[in-house]
């Protein structure tokens, strides 16, 4: 069983991040928030190559990454992945996933119905959060961003419909 991570950002500034910086930081309190990036991640499932997997979607379809605003990257495990730009700061992911995948669900019915890929098995939709934090306790303060299930200054995920886990990113070193 083969698997693709499809990472995708937007070229341009990423008003959604920019927004959550704003809301974590000034109305929050989340001072040690350095910077905030988003990517969409798309997991892909089955019997395929992966290289030829990507180089078909990008082909035939938009849907996924969109040439004139999206700029994309893949890797074969999110463990130990490179953050998608440098900044400083300390990088750790926030992988947020909806506990009901309708996107992911759509996505395959697409890929197998119209593109005809009945190779795919399985498709999950995710959005990775890269927060570049300053401090001692990186994990820990990422963790409270994320989480919002009490009365805590958490933001990016939603406990009623979505869950979330920390990534550790390899951050490389700054000149």
């Amino acid at each position: 069983m083969a698997e693709l991570n499809l990472l995708v950002r937007l070229k341009v500034p990423d008003t959604v991040a920019a927004s959550a910086r704003f809301a974590l930081v000034e109305l929050l309190g989340h001072t040690e928030l350095a910077a905030l990036d988003r990517e969409e991640l798309w997991r892909f499932t089955g019997g395929f190559d992966p290289d030829e997997l990507l180089a078909e979607l990008l082909k035939r379809t938009s849907r996924f990454v969109n040439p004139s605003k999206h700029a994309h990257r893949t890797t074969a495990s999110l463990a130990g992945l490179a953050p998608p730009c440098e900044r400083e700061g300390t990088p750790v992911g926030v992988l947020v996933s909806k506990r009901d995948d309708f996107a992911g669900r759509d996505a395959l019915a697409y890929c197998r119905d119209t593109l005809a890929l009945t190779e795919i098995t399985g498709v999950r939709y995710s959005t990775l959060w890269t927060l570049w934090l300053e401090g001692d306790d990186p994990t820990g303060t990422a963790r409270a961003m994320a989480d919002c299930s009490a009365r805590t200054p958490g933001l990016l995920a939603n406990p009623h419909c979505e869950a979330f886990e920390l990534i550790s990113l390899h951050a490389p070193a700054m000149p």
